[in-house]
């Protein structure tokens, strides 16, 4: 009987170790992140994160410090790796997320509040507009979303909106549904 006991836990104690992952948890700069990752999602991260800064910083990029603390784990390392690369970039000096501003899916450059470019943009289509209109738009699909750009590169308001309204000319509708 106690042979079959033996046997038992040994199997039950293979079945366990087979079913053991290799995790990471992660520290960037000291802070400890969320979840657990594993060790080639981390080297993919470290990979692009300094490709990435690297790229917009237009030379060698100090990467922050990276400290990874290893662990058998049950459960496998659910975490994605891209929250590990935008906590990387966020922490490399003269790297920022920013207002990336994106006209029928081309790139303008970048502003500091999203906010503030749309309720400029709609006073400058107010200010221009005819007293026969009722309505005025850009002629374009005007997007913004987060983008990782260098610190002291936003664009000025007004020159963004000069842009965008040069990409995606104002028009203007009267009563009846006509340009005007």
């Amino acid at each position: 009987m106690w042979k079959k006991t033996v046997l038992l836990a040994l199997a039950l104690a293979f079945m366990l170790i087979a079913n053991l992952d290799l995790c990471c948890r992660v520290t960037v700069n000291g802070r400890e992140l969320e979840g657990l990752y594993s060790p080639s999602a981390l080297d993919r991260s470290e990979t692009a994160a300094a490709c990435a800064a690297e790229k917009i910083l237009s030379g060698r990029a100090v990467m922050p410090e990276l400290e990874r603390s290893y662990r058998l784990s049950l459960r496998p390392a659910g975490s994605g790796s891209a929250f590990v690369t935008g906590s990387l970039l966020r922490s490399v000096t003269g790297v920022k997320l920013a207002n990336g501003v994106f006209v029928n899916g081309v790139p303008l450059g970048t502003v500091a509040d999203s906010g503030v470019l749309f309720e400029k943009l709609r006073d400058y289509i107010g200010v221009q507009m005819p007293n026969a209109a009722v309505f005025g738009s850009i002629s374009g699909e005007l997007r913004v979303r987060p983008v990782y750009s260098r610190s002291n590169r936003d664009t000025d308001y007004d020159d963004m909106i000069l842009l965008v309204s040069g990409m995606a000319p104002v028009f203007y509708l009267d009563e009846s549904g006509k340009l005007v």
